[in-house]
């Protein structure tokens, strides 16, 4: 396949939430044929609700700083699919990726014409063996695996890490990892392995006892954050954090993040504490201080000075909404103007409850996504913000108009959703020019 018909071979594969079948045999099926290619390097594997691609962008860039050569795979892409997938820091080009999704085709149909798979592969669990397939030829040192849903039947988790990252649990996806914290702890433990270091920065006492005794049964150590490592002297300049961290090993003073909002304080512990407990590493400080400088994560309270002051962020579950809030009153911003898209199938009450009530207008708009909410939907679960809101029939017209309304004083804010931070990062990027 080119590059083309490898897009339209996974668009034919329908969404990837919506068709979402959870499991491990079928990647590791695929992973058989082509050698085991996720076993020949050693990784890091990092699962949660909020925070995996925050931590997995620092720990990465921590490894690279250090001489190594790092792979690190994300999930969802924002702009193109080809982002997922990075070696260096830098996401494989087309080409690569049409090549790789031919050879990773060429196993899925023979497989499913011996029966060997029960259905094809999913759209995920294809771009997770692209990916380790790509590590493999590219002969990473190490490489940083993000979960794409939950943990114990996700396809990354056919691999064996030297350390897990659980970063914190909260209500998201309940169709699918259930409704209640407990049940959605248990699923993201499923990636706790015997003799794997964990790294914990659960903070719900329901999460934190599921993972302490998941981390038991298999006896494993586990690191949790405040009682085996802790932040210290978090401080704020111009909404991005300083802050020293204390692990077992040695204490970490006045590191600096790139990364926007103090919540980061806590994805770089994680990062840190991961990077660290790594088998046979030998961590230098220089490179923790330097890799946290200079991580680079598009689309989480990333700001750009385009046509207005614009701040794009993918907060879509009410704890990500109401640590945007946090972010946003802390800058005590004189007018917020504010482009909003949901998938139907998240909290957009509570997510909106957290975030309407700082913004002076609200620009409703549908996602170019079969998941995407309808917008007098959204109207109508908010009806107290009414008088608030516009409602605008494609993403591109929100933001032109929230660009025109808003004054030069103020900030526009895109968000409730990864997929249109993706879809109008292009733009306010060109805006930026």
């Amino acid at each position: 396949m080119n590059y083309p018909e490898t897009l339209k071979y996974l668009n034919q594969k329908g969404n990837e939430v919506q068709m979402m079948h959870l499991g491990l045999h079928r990647t590791q099926a695929v992973m058989d044929v082509l050698g085991k290619p996720h076993m020949k390097y050693p990784s890091i594997h990092i699962a949660g609700t909020n925070g995996k691609g925050s931590v997995a962008a620092m720990a990465e860039a921590i490894l690279r700083e250090s001489g190594l050569t790092t792979g690190m795979y994300s999930s969802p892409h924002l702009v193109c699919v080809e982002e997922r997938i990075r070696v260096g820091g830098a996401p494989v080009v087309s080409r690569t990726f049409a090549a790789l999704a031919t050879r990773v085709r060429e196993v899925e149909e023979a497989l499913l014409e011996n029966k060997t798979l029960d259905r094809a592969l999913t759209t995920f669990e294809f771009l997770t063996c692209c990916a380790f397939l790509r590590f493999a030829r590219q002969k990473i040192d190490i490489a940083v695996i993000e979960v794409g849903m939950g943990g114990k039947l996700d396809a990354t988790n056919i691999i064996q890490p030297l350390t897990s990252v659980i970063t914190g649990i909260s209500l998201d996806h309940q169709n699918y990892l259930g409704n209640t914290i407990r049940k959605i702890a248990a699923e993201k433990a499923g990636i706790i392995k015997s003799g794997v270091p964990v790294i914990s920065g659960c903070l719900d006492p329901a999460a934190a006892d599921v993972i302490r005794k998941s981390a038991k049964a298999v006896k494993t150590r586990l690191f949790e954050i405040g009682a085996d490592f802790k932040i210290q002297n978090v401080r704020m300049n111009q909404g991005r954090c300083a802050l020293d961290i204390e692990t077992p090993v040695r204490r970490y003073t006045n590191l600096k993040l790139s990364l926007a909002g103090e919540y980061q304080a806590r994805n770089a512990a994680l990062a840190v504490m991961a990077v660290e407990t790594l088998e046979n590493f030998k961590l230098n400080v220089g490179d923790v201080r330097h890799g946290l400088a200079h991580t680079r994560w598009a689309g989480r309270l990333d700001e750009y000075r385009a046509t207005r002051r614009t701040l794009l962020d993918g907060a879509h579950n009410p704890e990500a909404a109401t640590l945007l809030r946090q972010y946003l009153d802390q800058r005590k911003e004189s007018e917020i103007h504010m482009v909003f898209g949901a998938v139907r199938d998240k909290n957009i009450k509570e997510v909106g409850e957290a975030l309407f009530p700082a913004v002076k207008r609200i620009y409703l708009t549908p996602l170019p996504n079969s998941r995407s909410a309808d917008p007098s939907d959204v109207a109508a679960m908010h009806a107290r913000y009414r008088d608030r809101m516009t409602l605008y029939p494609d993403t591109h017209a929100a933001l032109k108009a929230a660009w025109m309304n808003c004054p030069s004083s103020g900030l526009v804010v895109v968000t409730g959703s990864l997929y249109l931070v993706g879809d109008l990062l292009p733009v306010v990027q060109s805006s930026s020019r």
